[in-house]
């Protein structure tokens, strides 16, 4: 599928962008599919009561290894981040069209765009892990135990400390930007050139494996991150 542009002036005169369009079609899809197959759970599970069942089962087997005793606390985050960057990723792979007006002129294009191909949602996505990982940080050493680790193990390593903290969410929201948007232009000046060639493997490799890998890699940084600010602490269940 070509890459497409956002032009950022929205739709039918709101600024609403086909980034933000995409992404609620997303989010809507993945409520969906989730409230019906958990609506009636079975014993024997069904095909979307089994294929969900092998999602959860896979990103439980990853966050156990990574997270430990606080799977169960971060479950909750990590899951739909990975499904959710996943999805937006492999997006572009569904030739699904979108018709409109245009100079007098009927005009195809596609009717999504990958969200992960726009800085605004990767940006917002590591805002959402650094505030996860900030908030484990002051939990377990408090706020001013969080910020004398700067100073670890020199005062004099403060701005390094400081540079570094920073770092962590404009590595995986410019990396995961990057792979993204670079795939996309890359098969759109494959399209342009030679449409009728392009071949499949491309798709397969710049839509669905990157995609999957890219999704990896965000949520496994975002746990190197949480895990860092948890330090050696063990998740103690919360009573009410």
């Amino acid at each position: 599928m070509p890459f497409a542009m956002s032009t950022g002036n929205g739709q039918f005169g709101l600024p609403v962008t086909i980034t933000v369009v995409t992404t609620w079609f997303l989010i809507l899809f993945m409520f969906l599919l989730f409230k019906i197959g958990t609506s009636k759970l079975e014993v024997i599970p069904g095909k979307i009561q089994l294929f969900l069942e092998v999602i959860y089962g896979f990103l439980e087997d990853i966050i156990g290894q990574m997270m430990g005793s606080w799977k169960k606390k971060y479950f909750s985050y990590i899951g739909p981040l990975f499904l959710f960057i996943f999805t937006a990723n492999i997006i572009g792979f569904f030739p699904i069209p979108w018709f409109f007006m245009e100079n007098g002129q009927l005009t195809i294009a596609p009717a999504f765009r990958t969200p992960t191909a726009d800085l605004n949602t990767t940006v917002g996505l590591a805002v959402l892990t650094t505030i996860t990982f900030l908030s484990a940080a002051i939990r377990t050493d408090g706020f001013f135990g969080y910020l004398k680790g700067f100073l670890a193990p020199i005062p004099i390593m403060l701005p390094l400390n400081v540079v570094g903290e920073f770092a962590k969410p404009v590595n995986i929201s410019v990396r995961l930007f990057g792979n993204a948007f670079a795939g996309g232009v890359i098969m759109g000046l494959l399209y342009m050139g030679a449409p009728a060639v392009v071949p499949a493997a491309l798709h397969l490799y710049f839509d669905l494996f990157q995609g999957l890998v890219q999704s990896f890699v965000f949520i496994m940084l975002s746990m190197v991150y949480i895990q860092g600010a948890l330090g050696d602490s063990e998740y103690i269940e919360e009573t009410v």
